[in-house]
């Protein structure tokens, strides 16, 4: 009952919220996209409504990016996936969101600062999920051919946007090159994009809105340029720039809002133009 009045409350304040703005920001900048021309997709994977978020939920626990998490969800029908990515300090990359002590309380008193790839693979996540190094994911993309991948890499600089990237690219080469193809990098930045794109030309990009606050004019400028074939953004991005998922559309780039996991919120977001959710679970 609890979660059933504020699912109920959070909707209400959406739609007085977004009215309201709708009201005091609406003509902004209403019809300066007049005139942009559809960029579809490539490769069909926006054609996905639902992103398993961290991977999606696992026995109630999310967050994770763990293997007991992608099997559950991909049997259960998804096969568009979100990942984190952080870099141990012997340079490789594994999935994790950060490090916080609840996921892997062994490794508490690193801080995050000196694991090594062997002591986060030999650390079961919350006790009982096998964690996931990239080699583990890459293994993975090729015994399941169906599903995409997004990659949200949780470097702090340029030069470890380098790094990280290089290294990635460089493994999947050596793996599969094919398996690029299926690969969404989560872009944050208009310097970011340029960075990642010279290490490799990703065919499908999300910019990912959560760390910046670039107005919606430059965002669907942006967007536009560089052919992005989708934009992923927080919640309150929907309220306070009205205009930006209608004119995402106009332009043919998808919008997806993170992280939903109520049916209500979904199809309250739906009816703004919103093509899809990153979510824990589906409801």
């Amino acid at each position: 009952m609890k979660r059933m009045k504020k699912t109920l409350m959070l909707s209400l304040l959406i739609v007085i919220s977004a009215g309201l703005v709708w009201c005091s920001w609406g003509l902004v900048w209403s019809g300066q996209t007049q005139g942009i021309s559809s960029t579809p997709g490539t490769s069909g994977w926006e054609d996905n409504r639902l992103i398993a978020h961290a991977l999606g939920e696992v026995e109630g626990a999310s967050y994770t990016n763990s293997y007991e998490a992608f099997i559950s969800n991909y049997n259960k029908g998804y096969r568009l996936f979100e990942v984190d990515l952080v870099q141990t300090t012997d340079g490789e990359l594994v999935a994790r969101h950060g490090w916080s002590d609840k996921l892997q309380p062994d490794l508490a008193a690193h801080g995050g600062r000196t694991v090594t790839k062997l002591q986060f693979e030999n650390s079961l996540i919350m006790g009982r999920f096998q964690p996931l190094t990239l080699p583990d994911i890459l293994q993975l993309m090729q015994q399941y051919c169906d599903f995409d991948l997004i990659l949200d890499t949780k470097a702090g600089s340029q030069a470890q946007i380098r790094e990280q990237f290089t290294k990635l690219v460089n493994e999947a080469r050596n793996t599969d090159p094919e398996l690029l193809q299926r690969m969404i990098p989560e872009i944050f930045s208009p310097e970011m994009y340029h960075m990642v794109m010279d290490i490799y030309p990703f065919p499908n990009k999300m910019y990912s809105l959560y760390k910046t606050g670039a107005s919606a004019e430059s965002i669907v400028e942006f967007a536009r340029d560089k052919e992005i074939t989708a934009v992923a953004m927080p919640l309150y991005r929907v309220i306070m720039n009205p205009n930006l998922v209608p004119a995402l559309n106009k332009l043919g780039v998808k919008s997806y809002v993170h992280t939903v996991n109520s049916s209500r919120v979904k199809q309250l977001l739906y009816s703004f133009g919103v093509h899809g959710f990153y979510t824990d679970r589906e409801v």
